[in-house]
């Protein structure tokens, strides 16, 4: 008998390794696969979180400008407080991460740094980018005679122009003289008629888009632009200032007391009598008399570089209050430039005279009060800006910008001028 041998067994065996050695390789390519997917995942949603820190930061540079833009010349206000020249800085927890943010620098120049954090996923890392913003002011007095509404240039004569209080070119060591001045005596109306009557407006009119002017031939030296589209945002006193401890009053009799201001800081005045403040004192008044009607004087001088300054806010607690000042020997910073001398008036002052054969020499704020200049010969002028509700100016009355307020003056908002993207060093707020 003939015994055959079967192959059949080697050629399974044969066929159940190939079988085993093509699943190991499946399974190796799956699992490469998968590896590779879930590494892009992850990369993608940690890209998704880092994206996510840099909105966060972002979302802190808006407070941070929302913040200077709330209180352009007071960045502690809404419980930021400081520390040096530091405010801020404020943490908000949001559902993807937390931002802090702060405003470093004084109000003439401030700077807003901003950190998002976001937590990476699996590894828990915590993402940090940091952001910092340089910001430009919108300065607060950018034109010479600015009203809401009516501007009505009584009298023969009267003119703008400019000049400026911080340089040699255009001043006489800080002072105003008709031989050094500019043109840029603008004139600007929101919603109002500019009646510019005999006089020149040496400068640029701006009207608001309802806004219009009467005048003859020849009478605007610059340009007339019809789209003046700005708001004029009523004051707030500040926090510190609202709160400040009253002013010391010196001398015994009613017709002789006098507010006496010998230390720099905050004061209240709540009573109808002069203000003095001592040389070299920096005094920021909470006037809250429903009328005040008497002489500011501030010692010191220009040129001895002692002059004294002072921001009045005319704060009445009720409406239909008035500020009022008159003399033939000068009003404001007589010895000092307009810079040293502020008014803001609060939406309850409605009234703001100036009277007299002299210069006020200062700034004026008071978006819901009506202006009266009322002079009486050539030296009635007013040195420095005003924006008003309305102006009326009366006789002969000039009006001569300082154009030292756009540049170092109060800012009424900030905007952003650059914006840069720091190394991240490893701290948060």
């Amino acid at each position: 008998m003939k015994i055959l041998l079967s192959h059949r067994r080697g050629i399974q065996g044969s066929t159940l390794f190939v079988a085993m050695i093509i699943s190991i390789v499946i399974c190796m390519s799956l699992g490469g696969y998968l590896t590779v997917v879930a590494g892009q995942q992850q990369s993608v949603a940690r890209s998704q979180k880092w994206n996510a820190a840099l909105d966060l930061a972002e979302a802190g540079i808006e407070e941070g400008l929302a913040q200077a833009n709330a209180s352009p010349n007071d960045f502690t206000a809404n419980s930021w407080g400081s520390s040096g020249n530091t405010c801020g800085p404020r943490v908000r927890s949001m559902s993807g991460g937390t931002y802090g943010v702060c405003i470093v620098g004084t109000t003439n120049n401030p700077t807003i740094y901003a950190t998002g954090c976001v937590t990476a996923p699996l590894t828990s890392t915590v993402l940090r980018r940091t952001v910092r913003v340089t910001t430009q002011v919108l300065p607060l007095f950018n034109v010479g005679l600015g009203a809401v509404g009516n501007i009505n240039m009584n009298g023969n004569g009267m003119a703008t122009d400019s000049w400026n209080s911080h340089s040699t070119n255009l001043s006489n060591n800080g002072f105003y003289t008709s031989s050094k001045i500019s043109t840029n005596g603008d004139v600007a109306s929101q919603q109002g008629i500019v009646n510019i009557g005999n006089h020149t407006i040496d400068g640029n009119l701006y009207l608001g888009p309802t806004a219009s002017y009467t005048s003859g031939s020849n009478q605007i030296m610059g340009d007339l632009d019809k789209n003046y589209n700005v708001n004029f945002p009523d004051v707030k006193v500040p926090s510190n200032v609202a709160s400040a401890p009253a002013a010391p009053i010196v001398n015994g009799t009613a017709s002789a007391k006098t507010n006496w201001i010998s230390a720099n800081g905050a004061y209240t005045i709540n009573n109808n009598y002069p203000i003095v403040v001592a040389t070299n004192i920096t005094a920021t008044i909470n006037l809250t008399s429903q009328t005040f009607d008497q002489t500011v004087i501030l010692q010191g001088s220009l040129a001895s570089n002692n002059i004294a300054s002072i921001i009045i806010y005319a704060n009445p607690s009720s409406t239909n209050g008035t500020f009022s000042m008159s003399g033939n020997s000068g009003m404001g910073a007589v010895n000092g430039t307009p810079l040293n001398f502020i008014i803001y008036g609060t939406p309850n002052v409605t009234s703001i005279t100036m009277s007299g054969n002299s210069a006020f020499i200062g700034a004026i704020y008071a978006p819901e009060a009506v202006l009266t200049l009322n002079g009486g010969g050539n030296n009635s002028n007013l040195q420095g800006a005003s924006i008003v509700k309305s102006v009326t100016l009366n006789g002969h009355y000039d009006f001569h910008y300082d154009e030292a307020l756009a540049s170092r003056g109060p800012a009424k908002s900030w905007t952003a001028n650059s914006w840069q993207e720091l190394n991240d060093s490893g701290g948060t707020f």
